[in-house]
């Protein structure tokens, strides 16, 4: 019986709970990577809100120019249009800020959780996870995001040239007491051709194009190995 009991083998040692500290580490590093991804969420639906914004505010500003010339400064369709270009303005700004802030917090959740995960010895873990370290976006990059609207950005500038020319013409032409002279007429229309056409490019050129870019950059990093958004 004795040389039985000495060939068995001994049990194995009961787990042993992990210690506390590690327990919290995890804890918090859990928290801060849900909290970037929730921030990465919120800031790319404000981007969307903004992009969307801002092509309201093109149209309506293109559109209030063929209302003034049309009905007047004080007929309804051009208050109507005037009003919601400055709230899609308003909205573009406060958007903006807000789109800022979440863009600061979300670094700043980013380089808390790395520290925590270089704390509890996990940042390889940390780097290939799903929520992994933000790539910063290179200048080549950026570039090849606004490449598609390069012929817009170009058409853009003509037309604000034109507006310059406009006033010009309007500010050189002699000015006539009670009335408009012929040169401030031509100036004036061709204010409103340059207005027009750079909100309507802006609108219908440049933000699809600007758009289109980041929907294919998007489609690209999900086929890429994943990061933290």
């Amino acid at each position: 019986m004795a040389v039985a009991d000495a060939v068995l083998p001994s049990p194995p040692p009961p787990p042993q709970p992990p210690p506390a500290r590690t327990v919290v580490v995890r804890f918090a590093l859990a928290w801060m990577l849900a909290l970037g991804l929730v921030l990465c969420v919120a800031a790319k639906a404000l981007a969307c809100l903004g992009f969307a914004t801002a092509w309201v505010a093109s149209a309506a500003s293109a559109a209030k120019v063929v209302a003034r010339r049309a009905w007047g400064e004080g007929s309804a369709p051009f208050l109507f249009l005037q009003a919601l270009t400055y709230g899609a303005l308003k909205v573009c700004v406060y958007n903006f800020l807000v789109l800022l802030a979440l863009v600061v917090l979300q670094l700043c959740a980013q380089r808390v959780a790395y520290v925590i995960a270089l704390v509890s010895g996990s940042t390889s873990g940390f780097k290939k996870s799903a929520l992994g370290a933000t790539r910063p976006v290179s200048v080549a990059r950026f570039f090849r995001l606004l490449r598609p609207m390069v012929l817009g950005f170009v058409a853009y500038v003509a037309f604000i040239l034109l507006v310059v020319a406009g006033f010009l013409v309007a500010m050189m032409s002699p000015h006539v007491e009670g009335s408009m002279s012929q040169g401030e007429v031509v100036g004036s229309v061709i204010m409103d051709v340059g207005i027009f056409g750079s909100h309507a490019t802006a609108c219908f050129v440049m933000m699809p194009a600007l758009v289109l870019s980041f929907w294919r950059e998007y489609q690209a990093d999900r086929k890429a190995p994943s990061q933290f958004c």
